[in-house]
């Protein structure tokens, strides 16, 4: 690897409720960019992470602090930070609970799903980029939500677990639509006749079907549901070989091909399979598992946060299994003067194929789990990124296909309904035409190298530009 000269920038300050920061850029391609410490005066931690379209985050999760309330239970709290990782204000929501997931609709408002306690109930509220929450919805039901996502359609999905209708000692896969005008459907509870269902990921696939995974009992499983969330189909992605139960499951789609699955237990596991479930490579360790993470080249990002040795590590591994990178934070941050121990929570994956990932840190004093937010820079673009709304006028620049160069499969980027979409080769002459919604792929990989115009037609309108097939 060459070398080139390492600037790096240290600022340590106290702003508002007081945070640390650490900036530093280098000549290596995966490094902690940022990182900030918030050096709260009670236990608090965060759960879940959403960037906007103007590429502000929004980070949920609870706090203890001030809490007045009998319990004891933390306030549900909500915190913007701009790019750079500057706090630009916090919230605390009205209630006492936790925020467990974020997501920004089409008109670019902030959808925040919380749990609240005494009485137990499922808060659903739609918020400003400025804070203000104009609706509140409170459903009564006891659904516990551990992700969320925007559909095509500008509905809002989210997933979860619930208790069982017919023994209050079994939980089920849950699932439930919020329209763009704000209609709630009854929540579907799925259940293959187990004690132990929780459903940890919902997404979507470029078909418009949803994809809902997570584990039930020993097995990692999914349910894949229709866009209306009607003909649930369930399948079982792993087994553990001794039978020993899971903590969480997931499974993404990486192409038509490849399927992206993981675990927490005893071990942990990740691994890539088939859509018939032959496997193509799978890796085991113990300790507790950051989530998984598909990503567009066919490789897995993920990490392990241990009690001793590395402690919490990150990786990215090829779809041979061959490893592209890793980072130790705690090593990381230490030589840069954080001390402590984080454990990573979520990821917010950027437009410039940076990430932002948020967790709690933990420095060895009673009541002091502090939040921490780092970015990494280039660790690659997520599959779920592709169906990402994204708002503003169509151009030729924001709708221009991805990855180009490309090898055979590229994406428009910016979101629509419907396309046509005609390729030509630099004669004239079309070559393939495709119709389309968004988040499908156009597929050239039958297509000889070389260069290629396209032509987009969406709503009457055209845009076009290159496609260069490597």
């Amino acid at each position: 690897m060459n070398r080139v000269s390492i600037v790096k920038k240290i600022h340590l300050s106290l702003i508002g409720f007081g945070w640390i920061f650490l900036s530093y850029t280098t000549a290596y391609s995966q490094q902690i960019y940022w990182a900030k410490l918030y050096a709260l005066p009670e236990e608090d931690q965060i759960n879940c992470i959403a960037q906007d379209q103007w590429g502000d985050m929004y980070a949920g999760g609870l706090s203890y602090y001030k809490m007045t309330f009998p319990g004891p239970y933390p306030r549900a709290m909500i915190y913007k930070l701009n790019p750079d990782g500057d706090t630009l204000y916090s919230r605390w929501l009205g209630f006492y609970g936790e925020v467990n997931a974020i997501t920004e609709n089409q008109d670019g408002m902030i959808r925040i799903a919380a749990l609240k306690r005494n009485p137990s109930q499922l808060h659903l509220l739609t918020m400003t980029p400025d804070g203000f929450i104009f609706k509140r919805d409170t459903i009564p039901n006891i659904l516990y939500v551990t992700n969320s996502c925007m559909g095509k359609d500008s509905s809002w999905i989210l997933g979860g677990y619930r208790m069982n209708d017919f023994n209050s000692n079994w939980t089920d896969f849950y699932v439930q639509r919020i329209h763009k005008d704000g209609t709630i459907e009854p929540f579907l509870s799925l259940n293959p006749n187990h004690p132990d269902c929780r459903a940890n990921r919902v997404e979507q696939l470029p078909n418009g079907k949803y994809l809902v995974s997570g584990y039930v009992g020993s097995r990692i499983a999914t349910y894949t549901l229709n866009e209306d969330l009607s003909n649930p189909q369930f399948e079982i992605w792993y087994q553990t070989p001794n039978l020993s139960f899971l903590y969480s499951g997931y499974v993404s789609r990486i192409d038509g091909q490849r399927y992206m699955i993981g675990g927490q237990g005893g071990p942990c596991i990740v691994g890539q399979y088939d859509s018939l479930l032959n496997k193509y490579w799978l890796r085991k360790d113990v300790g507790t598992q950051v989530p998984p993470q598909a990503m567009t080249d066919g490789s897995v990002i993920f990490g392990y946060t241990t009690s001793v040795g590395t402690n919490n590590t990150l990786y990215r591994v090829k779809s041979d299994s061959s490893e592209m990178w890793k980072i130790v934070i705690k090593d990381s941050l230490a030589a840069h003067g954080i001390n402590g121990v984080m454990q990573v929570k979520t990821f917010s994956y950027l437009d410039d194929e940076s990430a932002v990932a948020a967790g709690v840190m933990y420095n060895g004093s009673p009541n002091r789990e502090d939040p921490i937010f780092i970015k990494i820079s280039n660790v690659g673009t997520p599959v779920t990124s592709l169906t990402k709304p994204k708002k503003g006028t169509l151009t030729n620049e924001t709708l221009a296909p991805w990855p180009n160069p490309t090898g055979g499969t590229l994406y428009l980027k910016q979101h629509f309904n419907q396309a046509e979409v005609h390729v030509h080769n630099m004669a004239g002459k079309e070559v393939g035409s495709y119709q389309m919604r968004f988040g499908q792929p156009i597929d050239i990989s039958g297509y000889e190298s070389g260069v290629y115009l396209y032509r987009a037609v969406i709503d009457g309108k055209a845009y076009s530009g290159k496609i260069i097939k490597q």
